[in-house]
């Protein structure tokens, strides 16, 4: 069986996020366009489908960690601020746009929420992501055949 854990990082987000784009519980807020995704960024992003890649890169951040918080993926999409003349200090991303994502991906059933521990992968969500990998190794062998003995 093949799992997140077979294929490359990019090639599975990216598949991911052409899922989610059909998902009609995954739609990006109106305050997307606007938004820094964190106090150590000075623009927003750049890319129009940049929500549903977060989305897709959440899900499989949880796939990876069994459960996980709010707390810790935003450490995860943190980075260094500038302070001026003192040194970088490391800062978390925003703690909205993940609360957002994640009620969003326990709306459309992706993700549950277990008090005490974060949020889970629901097996709908599991199997989401072993089948998008699964396809994106399908992909990948017709591409380099010589991957078909891993």
């Amino acid at each position: 069986m093949t799992t997140a854990y077979d294929v490359p990082t990019k090639g599975l987000i990216d598949a991911l996020t052409k899922k989610l784009q059909s998902e009609k519980e995954v739609i990006p807020p109106d305050w997307s366009d606007y938004v820094r995704t964190g106090i150590s960024r000075e623009n927003p992003p750049e890319k129009k489908d940049w929500w549903y890649v977060r989305c897709a890169s959440i899900l499989r951040k949880i796939y990876i960690n069994n459960s996980i918080g709010t707390e810790r993926l935003r450490n995860e999409y943190g980075g260094k601020c500038d302070r001026g003349s003192k040194p970088y200090r490391a800062r978390g991303g925003s703690g909205s746009i993940i609360r957002h994502a994640l009620h969003q991906l326990e709306k459309a059933g992706f993700v549950a929420k277990i008090r005490g521990k974060g949020r889970v992968l629901t097996p709908k969500g599991r199997s989401l992501l072993d089948n998008t990998a699964y396809e994106v190794k399908k992909n990948l062998i017709s591409y380099y055949p010589e991957l078909k003995k891993y």
